[in-house]
């Protein structure tokens, strides 16, 4: 057989081998069927696994209470009470908003459950923060029965968690701070961590205004601090609202990082 100069038979051979591994067989049924793999190429490399998300970090459940984080790292938490009573001061969400931060809010099952279209409680769930448990009522969980302290958190993770979607577990703080050991005992066979605090803001008092609430808070924010705020004491709407914005931007100033209660008690 005679070529062009310049061919050879057998890259004819080759092309054509090369060719046919490409196509589809299509058999008698006119179905295409998936093309045999030339065993001449490489393999095709393994499908990408997915990446495993991060570990969600969880407070540990124990009935030993805790009352601040880690004094050597500059955290703090400043957590907000719900369900005092009086008029709630929706200004400070807009604040929290305003300056990025997410803390952790400690609801009362009452208020949850009164409150007109449940709009607040689930803004608060909505914008990102941590909605813990503050109990149902206001009353002394050490004069009562074990079987009534459970029914208390019971009944208000339900109401919460009706609007928010979520249980309140793992983070608890007794109400007015009616707490004993025998009373943690139960909190904590129920799947809570009882939290109390480092530094009493006062801005429950009827004389607290703006500048004593963060004149006090500034004066005893140290390291691992747990800050207590509230929602709606008889003053927060000229007293604590007035005073988050410089509590925030201050305390930032003085080099503290502002985070979640859970945040201040996982951080490795």
């Amino acid at each position: 057989m005679t070529t062009r100069r310049g061919f050879q038979p057998t890259i004819w051979v080759t092309l054509a081998s090369l060719f046919a591994a490409l196509v589809l067989v299509v058999p008698a049924t006119g179905q295409a069927q998936e093309p045999t793999p030339n065993p001449l190429l490489p393999p095709a490399p393994p499908a990408e696994l997915p990446i495993s998300a991060a570990p969600v970090r969880s407070v540990e459940v124990s009935e030993e209470e805790v009352v601040r984080g880690d004094p050597n790292r500059p955290n703090v938490s400043l957590v907000i009470n719900v369900g005092a009573g009086s008029e709630p001061a929706v200004s400070m969400l807009d604040t929290l908003k305003e300056k990025g931060l997410r803390t952790s809010f400690f609801v009362l099952g009452w208020w949850a459950e009164r409150e007109p279209g449940r709009s607040i409680l689930k803004r608060i769930a909505d914008d990102g923060h941590e909605v813990a448990s503050h109990g149902h009522s206001v009353f002394d969980l050490t004069s009562v029965s074990d079987a009534a302290v459970r029914e208390d958190l019971e009944r208000a993770d339900a109401a919460i968690s009706a609007v928010t979607g979520k249980t309140t577990r793992p983070l608890w703080s007794a109400s007015a701070g009616y707490r004993n050991a025998r009373v943690h005992r139960v909190v904590a066979s129920l799947g809570y961590r009882p939290i109390y605090l480092t530094v009493d803001s006062l801005d429950w008092t009827h004389e607290a205004t703006a500048d004593s609430v963060y004149n006090r808070v500034m004066e005893r924010t140290v390291n691992g601090a747990i800050v207590v705020l509230h929602f709606d004491s008889p003053t927060t709407v000229r007293s604590t609202a007035g005073a988050l914005p410089r509590l925030i931007d201050d305390l930032r100033a003085n080099g503290f990082s502002l985070v979640t209660v859970t945040e201040l008690l996982t951080a490795q």
